[in-house]
């Protein structure tokens, strides 16, 4: 669920702004005036790509749980850098006069919703390993 929480932030809108009276939609590819676009920021659709791929890398070791709760770890690492780079482009786009916020897309939400998952994931490999450390003792 993770991964297709990030698919869908390096996808859909993140931010609509107005400029002049125009329509800016700021997206994980690129800021689009009027539908041309204007500014590329694909580092933003490299790291939702980067953490969607390794939410599904991380699904599959489930032989090695050790291994996802490191690369899970990571991963909350990278969604986080997500909104680091994004406030960082905000952050050059707002120095524009006459740029006025309208509102928050959906994309920006599910790095959160991506987040959160990692981590209820992180708790439940932790306690599995647990488990399985526990039953380990007893056989010996």
């Amino acid at each position: 669920m993770a991964a297709a929480a990030m698919l869908t932030a390096s996808v859909t809108p993140l931010a609509t702004f107005t400029y002049n009276g125009d329509e800016v939609l700021f997206e994980a590819m690129g800021i689009y005036l009027n539908g041309s676009l204007s500014d590329s920021t694909w580092g933003l659709f490299v790291i939702g790509a980067i953490s969607s791929l390794l939410s599904l890398v991380t699904l599959f070791l489930y032989k090695k749980r050790m291994l996802q709760i490191r690369l899970s770890i990571f991963n909350t690492v990278v969604m986080v850098g997500f909104y680091i780079f994004f406030g960082f482009v905000l952050y050059q786009i707002n120095a524009v006069d006459n740029l006025h916020f309208q509102r928050v897309g959906v994309g920006i939400i599910m790095p959160v919703i991506a987040i959160i998952l990692t981590i209820l994931a992180i708790r439940r490999i932790g306690a599995d390993e647990a488990l399985v450390r526990s039953l380990n003792r007893l056989r010996r």
